[in-house]
């Protein structure tokens, strides 16, 4: 998601909370300045300041991990940190596969993760319309 496309999402989970602007913030913990930027679309927010303002909308499980990845990806540190010990060769290859399947960056409109902790689908929402889906199966040996 692209900054005013993530401050559409955020306008919207915080209405259908049925909080102000100032009141998420309180929840938060966070300046309501933050909140009212990224709901504008001026203001990029990291990791940690998304998990505390998704928290305090009541997201758990796949749709806190889809806003905190959505908000992520408006800020310049788009890796989470969970993630930075993991090879650039591996989360690379995301990409790659992506790229190889005639997915580019600029096709991506906005994508929803499905599923629990043993088996994961990334829908993917494309410029043109479709749509495109990543699963994973982890099993281990």
């Amino acid at each position: 998601m692209r900054n005013a496309e993530f401050g559409k999402h955020l306008s919207k989970l915080r209405q259908e909370a049925n909080l102000t602007i100032r009141e998420l913030a309180l929840r938060a913990k966070v300046p309501h300045s933050l909140i009212a930027g990224l709901q504008a679309g001026n203001r990029r927010v990291g990791e940690y300041q998304a998990r505390k303002i998704g928290l305090a909308l009541d997201l758990v499980g796949a749709a806190l991990d889809t806003f905190i990845l959505s908000a992520v990806n408006t800020c310049t540190e788009k890796v989470l940190q969970e993630a930075k010990d993991y090879p650039s060769t591996f989360l690379n290859m995301v990409a790659k596969q992506l790229r190889l399947a005639g997915i580019l960056p600029q096709d991506l409109t906005n994508f929803q993760i499905i599923g629990d902790s043993s088996k994961h689908v990334l829908k993917l929402y494309l410029q043109d319309g479709s749509s495109a889906q990543l699963s994973s199966i982890l099993t281990t040996a």
